[in-house]
Order: structure tokens, then C-alpha cells, then sequence
């Protein structure tokens, strides 16, 4: 869901932008970049997620002013790569796409916040809770992990996405309820196959993609 910076208010733009100020700095401070410093083939793989969540967002149906309805993908990024490296690879592409829309840079916090930071988080806490009180299985993994996660986030993300609408006044409750919260619900499955069939795909043909997934942990 992309929305134009003319649709918002100073208040909803300098406040999403400080929020995400904060999250970029605190990925930029704690994320592992020993992992991928000398390692040429990692930095391309986080490329090619980048330009790929890029492209994936480019394909959207669109309510206008900015509504659209695509594919997120953040729940794969997050599992690849962890959440400060997902929110950077998320930012890089949301460039790309701000870029190429026409959005309007002073709406870049929000866009972010909603297709980006909400599910990435909500991503990396189920993953954490499942490490820690589920069975450690590929299952689990692809199931729980990948599939729910995606789901989850989504419908968070969309449910975010049309209360601020809302709140901002960029969309009367009517044409919300009539024509953009009916579809939330609808595009859980979507999302978490697409997301579940690539973490299967990734931990079984190239599980060094996937920094959340080992081995060690889910095989043995």
C-alpha cells in the first residue's frame, strides 16, 4: 500500500519520518555487518531482495490516491537476513518505488512504517517465539514462521494502513469499509503462500541465504 504525500498532514509526515529515523539508526548500529563485510556474494543477495521487493511492489491494484493493494515480502527478507538488515533492504526499495511513483518523499515515514517496519517486526517476534517454545522443525519453519508470520503481517499492516487512512482523512470510512477492508482478510493466504513456498524453496536448495534457519537447529 503506497500513499501519496499529499494526502497527509505535516503532523502524520514529520512524525512517521522521526519514527523511522529512529529504526534506521538503530538497524544501521546493531546489525551484524560482519556477516556480510567481506562477503561479496551476501551484499548481492540483500541487493537482489532489495530490487526484487522493488519490483514486486511496482505490481499493485490500485483504490487511488495512492491505495494499492501487492505483495509485501517483508516476512522473507526478515527470515533471510534479520530485521535491521530487512528495514535497510525495505528502505532502499521504497526509494526505488517513491522514485518511480511519484509519492512524494515527506510520506516516506509512513509508507515505510506500514509496508515495511510492521511486519518485519511482527516477523521477527514470532520467530523468536517459536525458536523458543515450539518444536524446532522444518515444519515449524515454513509453517509458523514463514506462512503465519506473512499472514499476520499483512493483515496488521493493512488494518494499520486503513485506520490512518482514516485518521488522516485520506479515505471516508465508507469507501474504506466498501472497497479496501473487505479485501484485508482475503489477501492473508496469498501473502503467506508466496512467503511460505520461498522459505521452503530457500532452506532446501540454499539455507546460507537464510540467517534465521540452520541445520544444526532444524534438522537434528
Amino acid at each position: 500500500m503506497n500513499l501519496f504525500a499529499e494526502g497527509l498532514s505535516l503532523s502524520w509526515m514529520v512524525g512517521s519520518l522521526l519514527i523511522l529515523a529512529g529504526l534506521l539508526i538503530w538497524a544501521v548500529r546493531t546489525a551484524p555487518w560482519y556477516k556480510i563485510q567481506n562477503d561479496k556474494g551476501a551484499q548481492h543477495v540483500i541487493l537482489a531482495a532489495s530490487l526484487i521487493v522493488f519490483l514486486t511492489w511496482q505490481f499493485a491494484a490500485s483504490l487511488g490516491d495512492g491505495v494499492t493493494f501487492h505483495f509485501l515480502l517483508m516476512t522473507t527478507v526478515t527470515l533471510m537476513f534479520g530485521p535491521q538488515f530487512a528495514i535497510l533492504a525495505m528502505s532502499l526499495a521504497l526509494i526505488g518505488v517513491t522514485l518511480q511513483s511519484g509519492l512524494g518523499f515527506l510520506g516516506f515515514g509512513v509508507n515505510a512504517l506500514l509496508m515495511g517496519a510492521i511486519p518485519v517486526f511482527i516477523t521477527w517476534w514470532m520467530a523468536r517465539w517459536a525458536f523458543n517454545v515450539l518444536d524446532r522443525n522444518i515444519f515449524v519453519f515454513v509453517f509458523f514462521n514463514a506462512f503465519l508470520s506473512a499472514a499476520v503481517g499483512v493483515v496488521v499492516s493493512l488494518g494499520m494502513a486503513a485506520l490512518v487512512m482514516y485518521a488522516a482523512e485520506i479515505q471516508s470510512y465508507e469507501t474504506l469499509k466498501q472497497s479496501f477492508i473487505p479485501y484485508i482478510p482475503l489477501l492473508a493466504m496469498p501473502e503467506g503462500f508466496v512467503n511460505g513456498m520461498l522459505m521452503m524453496a530457500f532452506v532446501l536448495f540454499k539455507p546460507e541465504w537464510v540467517s534465521s534457519f540452520s541445520d544444526r537447529d532444524y534438522f537434528n
